[in-house]
């Protein structure tokens, strides 16, 4: 038994360290190809060439909105569809998640006149309502799932305690939905930050884009076409920083989530 264990701990660290080195490799050429001809110079022509810390911010700001709304959407909704009985429960939450099926590319044009009326053309903020709408089909399944899987029980005693519905999602549903909040908080991130096709449709001003529109911008704007391929390169690095740097810091998040569920149940 034991000589298959480490049969099995082998054989899963070469595939990590092949998966590993598959990943790795195409981030390890755009590093080197950011380095060519002019070094770091090529980083420091980019920050003279494009306002890169208005475009963070833009980025920061749609994503934490759009964190903030999918997350009070769909733990609410999920709660209410998972442990409150009401008519037609099951029928409504069917035809919501029928939204998985609609690609994002069937709404762009009924979206981007809805925006254009509304004024938003332009406007980081534009982005995040489809990005809420957008990610809340998935985390509303995502959260139900949870919430059907804590027992009736913890709320019937809170009830007889005189607690109310919001009170018993607030206090001792939503804290023992971690797990599934931790996943919802990575997802909901990386759709948000890295989609593209809403962004580049919305928005046509570099000084309003996101992060993730900024490469494209930079390569096809007016009087840059001539720009050094290492420049570009460049561009795709100082992208990438932020979105590491949440990997490295959500580590933490998604284990300390999923180390409580597997106690919790």
């Amino acid at each position: 038994m034991a000589k298959k264990e480490t049969s099995f701990q082998i054989f899963g660290l070469i595939f990590l360290l092949i998966s590993t080195a598959i990943v790795a490799y195409p981030l390890f050429l755009t590093l080197q190809r950011s380095l060519m001809v002019k070094g770091f110079g090529n980083y420091i022509s980019v920050l003279g060439k494009i306002k890169i810390l208005k475009n963070l911010w833009n980025s920061i700001m749609v994503t934490g909105v759009t964190l903030a709304g999918t997350t009070i959407v769909c733990s609410l909704g999920a709660f209410a569809f998972s442990k409150l009985y009401f008519r037609g429960r099951n029928l409504f939450f069917m035809f919501i998640m029928m939204g998985m099926l609609i690609p994002t590319s069937a709404t762009i044009f009924p979206l981007f006149q809805i925006i254009k009326v509304l004024g938003l053309v332009n406007n980081p903020i534009s982005q995040t309502l489809p990005y809420i709408t957008g990610s809340s089909i998935f985390g509303l399944l995502l959260l139900k799932i949870y919430f059907d899987g804590l027992p009736n029980e913890m709320m019937e005693s809170a009830r007889i305690d005189g607690a109310g519905s919001f009170r018993i999602f607030a206090q001792i549903m939503l804290p023992n939905a971690v797990p599934g909040l931790s996943i919802l908080f990575v997802n909901t991130f990386m759709a948000a930050w890295n989609e593209l096709q809403i962004a580049i449709t919305f928005v046509n001003k570099q000084e309003y884009m996101t992060m993730a529109a900024l490469p494209i911008q930079f390569a096809a704007s007016p009087g840059r076409g001539n720009n050094p391929v290492s420049e570009l390169f460049a561009c795709l690095i100082m992208c990438m920083i932020p979105v590491i740097l949440f990997y490295i810091a959500a580590q933490k998040l998604i284990i300390r989530g999923m180390t409580e569920g597997t106690v919790k149940g």
